[in-house]
């Protein structure tokens, strides 16, 4: 499967192989302004989806039905992603926050702060024991996953940091 995030409201999902469309399966419609990324679960049975309307949406992938809506953030969510065991999301907004949520619930359980500005990506190590995030105040930070603590700044990055 590919996602797309296409459009302004909606996430479509088509099957594809080698590259050549094979059927469109579903169009996940219920944000309210532009999606800014979306990904599978890794056992793909669900989708992320993020947007300007400052929620985080989980899906079936298998009917392509909302499952859960997780608000908590104030601005802009920029990126979402699962855990590697697909038991956690972590999303990241302009309201300078990252966001860990339960898949299972979508239950918001913990808010990390520390970066000063927009955070534009976070994202899980291998393993899930930790997380990475990166900002336009020019860090790159570590984060347990358990606890939510910051255990790292890296700094001196001379531009903003979109993509870790």
């Amino acid at each position: 499967y590919q996602r797309r995030v296409r459009g302004s409201h909606a996430v479509q999902m088509k099957q594809c192989d080698c590259g050549q469309l094979v059927m469109e399966n579903h169009t996940l419609s219920g944000h309210t302004s532009r999606v800014n990324s979306a990904s599978f679960s890794p056992d793909g049975s669900q989708v992320v989806s993020c947007s300007s309307d400052k929620t985080v949406r989980l899906w079936s992938a298998r009917d392509g039905k909302a499952t859960h809506t997780l608000s908590g953030h104030t601005k802009c969510v920029i990126s979402a992603s699962f855990s590697p065991d697909g038991s956690q999301v972590v999303s990241c907004s302009s309201d300078k926050t990252v966001r860990l949520w339960s898949a299972r619930d979508g239950k918001a359980t913990h808010t990390l702060s520390g970066h000063t500005d927009s955070v534009n990506s976070a994202s899980f190590s291998p393993d899930g024991s930790q997380m990475v995030s990166c900002s336009s105040d020019r860090t790159v930070r570590l984060w347990s996953a358990s606890d939510g603590k910051s255990t790292h700044t890296l700094s001196g990055h001379t531009e903003m940091c979109d993509i870790v």
